[in-house]
């Protein structure tokens, strides 16, 4: 054991011994948890509790899993949190690997027990490995001089072990159409530093635990006569383009409605479940064929306020799981949080650290505009 080491189990134990006295106090609630693996509790790790309010953001306490993967932190005097305008919210990392549970925003969520799950790792071939979509939603809209592209990707590691690339590779990759430009992540579940694109794909190369994780990409299309690539299997794939649009023609989709995704706009949805190796083209009908709506009817399918769609994921399909929500963003913040928090942990003296303060800043105002 290093002195270091050593350090940390020192400062540890004097924080437990403060948090014996403190939770006798009056006032006092308790958050207590546990981290495990499947059924099996994990043991001597550190484990961090995060504060996220309207004032500051960051690590307030820290303590080692017991021997039975059991931890316990205190937290103020509060009737409840969401009054408090105060989140919590406890990160630890396992086999190099940072996971957290989920936000405590209630008094009430103090009397189940608080978990943590986490999962072995497996690293994967350098050039990553396929991994099915859950939902993949395509919002189109045309602009001056090019085609506006909104492209969310749910991947799905339907495995029970955490995937983790090597030391120059990627976890996951997958293709982009043809000419695409300018393409940025917006929205996702995944830390942006960790997606990037060449000229052909997305690369991503942060840890993928077991579950689903949501990307949001926004690129540009010179021209509508395209072809959207899906390798592998896509439980479900829609593509919406924004009135006033040309007629179009999209193969492997069925025209179904036109839905509304945000006040006095409406879309013209095209859907498929269950695709396997296709590709998705997108072609402009010319004038005298038909217009290919099939089914689609403005005045019974334009779904307003009830199906408005500007949630902090942007432009989602009304139909897509409930787990794609507010809290799935708010989680993307509380990871990137948690992230930061650990490397000042770890570097204290870290030359950077007012940039990092100054990027959990902004981090925080972008969580409050979420709330």
């Amino acid at each position: 054991m290093n002195i270091s080491r050593i350090g940390q189990y020192l400062v540890v134990l004097l924080c437990g011994m403060c948090g014996l006295s403190t939770r006798m106090l009056d006032g006092q609630e308790l958050l207590r948890g546990r981290v495990v693996r499947g059924d099996t509790p994990v043991v001597n790790e550190f484990v961090m509790l995060h504060s996220v309010s309207s004032l500051q953001a960051g690590q307030v306490d820290s303590v080692y899993l017991d021997q039975n993967g059991f931890f316990e932190f205190s937290l103020p005097s509060f009737d409840s949190l969401h009054t408090m305008d105060e989140v919590y919210f406890a990160s630890v990392e396992y086999q190099g690997v940072l996971y957290f549970g989920n936000a405590v925003t209630a008094k009430s969520q103090l009397a189940e027990l608080y978990s943590i799950p986490v999962f072995e790792s497996k690293t994967v071939d350098a050039k990553g490995m396929s991994l099915p979509l859950k939902v993949r939603n395509v919002l189109l809209e045309m602009t001056e001089n090019t085609w506006r592209v909104r492209d969310v990707i749910a991947i799905e590691n339907s495995g029970e072990e955490t995937l983790v690339p090597t030391s120059d590779g990627v976890v996951w990759s997958y293709p982009l159409p043809r000419g695409f430009r300018n393409a940025e992540l917006v929205r996702g579940e995944l830390p942006p530093e960790d997606v990037v694109f060449s000229d052909e794909q997305v690369l991503v190369s942060a840890p993928i635990p077991p579950g689903e994780r949501m990307l949001v990409i926004l690129y540009e299309m010179p021209g509508l006569d395209v072809i959207f690539p899906s390798p592998g299997s896509t439980e479900s794939f829609e593509i919406f383009v924004k009135e006033p649009g040309p007629s179009l023609q999209i193969s492997n989709l069925a025209p179904l409605d036109v839905v509304s995704l945000e006040p006095g706009s409406t879309y013209r949805r095209y859907s498929g479940t269950n695709l396997a190796d296709v590709n998705i083209t997108v072609t402009e009908v010319t004038e005298g064929r038909p217009y290919p709506l099939g089914r689609i009817s403005l005045g019974v399918a334009v779904l307003l306020g009830s199906v408005v769609l500007l949630s902090v994921l942007g432009y989602i399909d009304p139909l897509m799981s409930s787990r794609v929500s507010l809290g799935t963003e708010r989680r993307s913040f509380l990871l990137k949080i948690a992230q930061l928090d650990q490397l000042l942990e770890s570097e204290p003296k870290l030359q950077e650290a007012s940039n990092l303060k100054k990027e959990r800043a902004e981090l925080l105002t972008q969580f409050k505009e979420q709330g």
